[in-house]
């Protein structure tokens, strides 16, 4: 079976140019990919608002940077919302997968 959360920490970058290391500081963040429970119903809200998209009623998963929910996505439909200000397309893809292995 499959654990009920997964943690993602991307290698270091040692020979990275100071100006490439402070852009990729938020993709170096530690990602947690975990069920959504009720108590993450107001961070999904706020999710809604700033991408002006809903999410349909049922199995979610979010995706957390830094202990903060930045995306989050149906299960049964594959719909994903994300926060536009902050840099999610892996957190994104993560949650893809996730969902995928989660509906099988």
């Amino acid at each position: 079976m499959f654990p009920s959360h997964l943690m993602i920490r991307p290698s270091s970058q040692r020979h990275a140019r100071p100006r490439a290391a402070r852009r990729s500081r938020a993709a170096e963040a530690p990602v947690l990919i975990r069920a959504a429970s009720a108590a993450d119903a107001g961070a999904i809200d706020r999710l809604a608002v700033l991408d002006d998209r809903t999410l349909p009623p049922g199995e979610r998963l979010v995706g957390e940077l830094s202990g903060r929910v930045v995306a989050a996505v149906d299960v049964a439909s594959g719909r994903s919302i994300a926060d536009p200000f902050v840099p999610t397309t892996g957190v994104l893809e993560l949650l893809g997968v996730r969902a995928a292995q989660v509906r099988r």
